[in-house]
């Protein structure tokens, strides 16, 4: 991860937004995508993992501020879960929206 990435933060309520803002590009999904656990509070992790996920062609870091997770595993996972519903959701809308006669 790019140390200069601008850090964008969203309450989870708002992943899709998140995502349709800064994974996706003209409704395409950017695959090199990663997702992290950013420590909670000053960089030390005995105080918990915020889900997060990190843009490389854009330069981007997004941290969800509303949830926070003991693992960092559980943080990352977490995260994944949240696009990949949004990324099913967003395929569902547009495979419906081209059968509208």
């Amino acid at each position: 991860m790019n140390l200069d990435a601008t850090t964008f933060c969203y309450p989870a309520h708002q992943v899709s937004a998140a995502y349709d803002e800064h994974i996706c590009t003209d409704g395409v999904p950017d695959i090199e995508t990663k997702y992290l656990a950013r420590p909670r509070e000053n960089g030390t992790p005995s105080t918990g993992y915020r889900p997060a996920f990190y843009v490389p062609s854009k330069g981007h870091l997004v941290v969800v501020i509303d949830k926070c997770f003991g693992r960092e595993g559980n943080a990352k996972a977490w995260m994944a879960d949240q696009i990949r519903m949004t990324a099913i959701t967003r395929k569902r809308q547009k495979e419906s929206t081209t059968c509208v006669n």
